[in-house]
């Protein structure tokens, strides 16, 4: 029997090339956004799959579409919270509270949402993963947005908490935090202009990290899907970053001369 996959965010970006992986893999899978036209076009690419209309801001619509899923399948093996937006920018001084309030229901409240309707299909058929796509930006600052940075640090550490209350249930979970990678969301426009504007971000990029080069979304997708199979049965309560050695360090040409050439010993 297939395995079952739902992926939220799944039209675009970190999410379409998840699904394009989990279909690899010889799953099924739903795809759940608010980008209908794309949702479907990728849905009827893959052929064992379902785009799902959903706000990830109403958790009506979470119950809609596991009920979905359900009805057709009765199982769900592989639940990947991704939806996301850059959200609310700007110093902390001028920050508007209701874009705030937006950009953590889709950021960190849609997490907490899909985990809660996954748990509780797989804590009754005791067996599932879960993986959350948080970011670099929630282990340090200086990567992101502020509203950004604090609702990803919160999914990260979400994601361990709930996995000491999961793991006797036989369900794992556990986030995938991506550094530069070539997605609208890293450019702020979701049109077609994405497209020049990341060409421009990659040129820039060679001296962003150790990797002189932006992340793909599917080095994302590879990730993730690791993590929901059975290769990653161990693990549960993680945070795997995938970043080109973002977090490691700077690169090793702009370290201080003394650091990168070979002096005599000092006694």
């Amino acid at each position: 029997m297939n395995r079952i996959a739902f992926v939220t965010g799944g039209a675009s970006g970190i999410g379409a090339a998840t699904a394009r992986l989990f279909k690899a893999q010889g799953c099924f899978v739903y795809i759940g956004d608010v980008q209908g036209d794309k949702g479907r076009e990728l849905a009827h690419e893959l052929g064992d799959a379902e785009f799902i209309d959903l706000n990830v801001r109403e958790e009506a619509q979470f119950e809609r579409a596991f009920a979905r899923i359900m009805e057709r399948h009765g199982r769900l093996d592989a639940m990947v919270n991704n939806a996301a937006i850059v959200g609310v920018m700007g110093p902390i001084a001028s920050l508007p509270l209701e874009q705030y309030d937006y950009s953590q229901e889709i950021i960190q409240r849609s997490v907490v949402l899909g985990t809660k309707h996954a748990a509780r299909i797989m804590q009754t058929q005791k067996s599932g993963s879960i993986v959350n796509v948080a970011s670099v930006a929630g282990l340090t600052g200086g990567y992101s947005p502020h509203v950004y940075a604090a609702c990803k640090a919160a999914v990260v550490n979400f994601t361990s908490s709930v996995a000491l209350e999961l793991a006797e249930d036989g369900v794992r979970i556990n986030a995938v935090c991506p550094g530069n990678i070539a997605t609208p969301i890293h450019t702020g426009v979701k049109d077609a202009r994405w497209i020049e504007r990341i060409a421009k971000i990659r040129e820039g990029a060679v001296d962003d990290q150790p990797m002189p080069r932006m992340g793909e979304p599917e080095e994302i997708g590879e990730a993730v899907v690791w993590l929901a199979s059975d290769a990653a049965s161990y693990v549960t309560g993680h945070a795997l970053v995938v970043d080109g050695g973002l977090m490691a360090g700077r690169m090793w040409r702009k370290q201080p001369p003394f650091i990168r050439e070979l002096h005599p010993a000092r006694v």
